[in-house]
């Protein structure tokens, strides 16, 4: 597991921004747009992360935060976790559960302050200085499915 944590911190490393699309059968579909880093620490089996987006759409909320998360991605008795907290107050741990080539699959293990969600996944693929990103989730209003899709760029902010 170690091999693929290095793997990831220098793949990630470095600021992202880009566009992404948010739906799902409780809220209103909009666009948005992201920042994301990620942050390698070069003593711990570590790597920091914060992801930030605004609204992109026509209505009075367009440029205001759409979501906001910070965490770490660790290497922990022999996992890979991801741990989340988001400006809602909601708090979850995922784990990789599939690696193929630049592509990572975190299934969620734990859901905090959130009754509404039950499962939720990412998957990250980075290809050069391109990086998609997906969040699939079910709650109990609606059955597991794509929530998010974000297309992002190596960039300075």
């Amino acid at each position: 597991m170690k091999d693929i944590l290095l793997k990831m911190k220098s793949l990630f490393a470095g600021k992202w921004a880009g566009e992404g699309f948010a739906k799902f059968p409780t809220i209103d579909d909009t666009a948005y747009t992201e920042q994301l880093e990620f942050i390698p620490d070069e003593y711990k089996d570590a790597i920091f992360f914060r992801q930030k987006t605004w609204y992109k759409n026509n209505t009075e909320k367009n440029g205001h935060t759409v979501f906001w998360d910070t965490g770490f991605i660790i290497l922990k008795e022999d996992k890979i976790l991801l741990h989340s907290v988001q400006v809602g107050g909601r708090m979850e741990t995922y784990e990789l559960m599939q690696t193929e080539n630049e592509t990572f699959t975190f299934n969620s293990a734990a859901i905090l302050n959130d009754p509404r969600s039950i499962r939720s996944q990412r998957i990250f693929t980075v290809n050069g200085d391109h990086f998609h990103y997906e969040l699939n989730m079910a709650s109990h209003a609606a059955d597991f499915q794509n929530h998010l899709l974000a297309d992002l760029e190596r960039a300075e902010f």
